[in-house]
């Protein structure tokens, strides 16, 4: 029996905090990375301007704040057994409630729905045949983004921050 694992990072909600990403994109291990909108031009200019490619693919939403970018709103990407729905949250109201996004990811077939917009961490076990949803934090306000660790269909969720110094 062949035993699946990866580890994956979750950003969100940059709004022009390029010091962070670039930071995170050069010194976190990964095997993807979701970013979840409202940063999308950080992103380009932390891997364009910055040169850094990362080893791992990227998967990425616009956000409410991401005007003129043509990324899709949402996406489906399965990883060691799990089908993650991810979405930045405006479309399903998730500083008003979670009911939404709940719906969406069953809808979806998902097992975990990621998501940001609200700029706080959150992280709620799926239950009674619905989605664990988890929120990274913004990466802006706060520093933090998610690791999420897969095994065998099983996933730790956790946060980490940017250090002190990548305040910029």
């Amino acid at each position: 029996m062949t035993q699946e694992t990866c580890r994956i990072l979750v950003v969100s909600d940059t709004h022009g905090r390029v010091t962070r990403l670039r930071w995170l994109l050069r010194h976190e291990q990964a095997d993807a990375l979701f970013f979840l909108g409202d940063g999308l031009y950080d992103l380009e200019q932390a891997i364009t301007l910055e040169r850094l490619q990362p080893p791992y693919p990227i998967y990425r939403v616009r956000g409410n704040c991401d005007v003129g970018y043509q990324d899709p709103p949402e996406g489906l990407a399965p990883f060691a057994g799990v089908l993650f729905f991810y979405t930045h949250g405006h479309l399903y109201s998730a500083k008003t409630g979670l009911d939404r996004l709940a719906e969406a990811g069953t809808n979806r077939g998902a097992d975990v729905v990621l998501y940001g917009h609200t700029h706080r961490q959150r992280m709620q076990p799926g239950l009674a045949g619905l989605p664990a949803l988890f929120n990274p934090g913004s990466l802006r306000d706060t520093g933090s983004y998610g690791v999420i660790e897969v095994e065998d269909g099983r996933c730790s969720f956790g946060w980490k921050r940017v250090p002190q110094e990548c305040a910029g």
